[in-house]
């Protein structure tokens, strides 16, 4: 999912969607985005630092606990296919877009619970790479028996 007035920066995203190897969807607002978190679970959320409607900071918290409900609740969950089934952790990742680099922006991106802080051009490889290794470090479940 890329929440971003600017979709024209994601050219490897969409190539990579139109080959089948991602699903992909985009938001150009925030108001849209809050809309599909609600019925729609992604593996990653990439939210620009500043979107037509409202900072992507301000989007966060209203983001956030829909994104994150989505690992119990039946109605959001989704089969978790894409990005070479980085997504078989039920927790989606999400991430700050920026332009340019701010260490301002990084330090309050990281501080509310996100998976990182980008700037562009971003990969898909990025994203594919850091939702491997989060999913390489959750804690294994274990059963008791």
């Amino acid at each position: 999912m890329i929440v971003d007035g600017a979709c024209d920066h994601y050219a490897d995203f969409v190539q990579a969607a139109q080959a089948g190897e991602v699903r992909l969807h985009f938001c150009v607002d925030g108001t849209s985005a809050i809309r599909l978190s609600r019925r729609f679970r992604a593996d990653a959320w990439l939210v620009a630092a500043e979107l037509p409607d409202m900072s992507g900071f301000d989007l966060l918290e209203m983001l956030v606990p829909n994104v994150l409900q989505a690992s119990v609740d039946p109605q959001l969950g989704g089969s978790p296919v894409s990005l070479d089934h980085a997504g078989e952790s039920m927790r989606s990742g999400v991430f700050i877009v920026s332009d340019t680099y701010r260490i301002e922006d990084e330090q309050r991106a990281l501080a509310s619970g996100v998976a990182g802080y980008l700037v562009r051009p971003i990969t898909l490889d990025v994203i594919k790479n850091s939702r491997a290794r989060s999913v390489a470090t959750e804690p294994a479940a274990h059963s008791e028996g």
